[in-house]
């Protein structure tokens, strides 16, 4: 099991939470329950072992900018910066 970081946002207001699921498409489905109806295509998912967080992590990004961001935008800013991970099966 991995654990992931669920953030929802609508307008001000902002809501996270941590759940341990088998993948994080069952993550995001578990968490649905918790956050209201109107936040449930907003909500953004993180986990530590993400690749595209460690590769950051590898390029010094600091850890406060990395808790800001979604797996996504990890991935959007290794694209953004070409670090490519040269051990993965690309």
């Amino acid at each position: 099991m991995t654990t992931y970081k669920i953030k929802g946002q609508s307008g001000t207001v902002e809501q996270v939470i941590t759940l341990s699921s088998e993948s994080p498409e069952q993550a995001l489905e578990e968490a649905k329950q918790y956050f209201p109806p109107r936040m449930h295509n907003s909500l953004s998912i993180s986990s530590e072992n993400n690749e595209y967080r460690q590769l950051l992590r590898n390029h010094g990004y600091p850890e406060r900018a990395l808790n800001k961001l979604s797996d996504e935008e990890c991935e959007g800013e290794c694209e953004g910066w070409g670090f490519y991970d040269r051990t993965a099966d690309h």
